[in-house]
């Protein structure tokens, strides 16, 4: 531990919570718990927003949590409904939404197809989906 008391591996374990809060079931149990109405749970978030810092950032694989940390942040409403299952369900599912239009947008549609799949498609007169 270095002399200001801090653990070593403190950038591992910061950078471990806060891709947690890319998980809603993880907000949702921090929100039963009641550690979202604390002041000093509060308080460390807004610390975390040096994450959004580009020699940070990049190291960063799920970049909700920087959404979700926003949201804790500034929405009380958002922090209080947490603590129900269906929104918890409902926020669940709009990533997922998010998550698969991201890949529609990069992708152009998901997976490249099996040879199987693009003869079967060629049988159709060679019309394609267009987006």
């Amino acid at each position: 531990s270095d002399s200001d008391g801090l653990p070593p591996n403190r950038f591992e374990l910061e950078l471990e919570f806060i891709q947690c809060l890319a998980s809603p079931a993880y907000l949702h149990h921090l929100a039963t718990t009641g550690v979202l109405s604390e002041p000093s749970f509060l308080e460390f978030l807004e610390y975390l927003q040096y994450w959004r810092e580009p020699q940070y950032v990049k190291h960063l694989n799920y970049p909700h949590c920087l959404h979700f940390l926003d949201l804790l942040l500034h929405n009380s409403t958002f922090r209080r409904e947490l603590g129900t299952v269906e929104f918890r369900n409902f926020v669940h599912e709009q990533q997922f939404y998010s998550w698969q239009h991201r890949a529609r947008t990069l992708y152009g549609g998901g997976l490249p197809k099996s040879e199987g799949e693009q003869a079967e498609d060629n049988k159709g007169g060679g019309a394609t989906e267009q987006e």
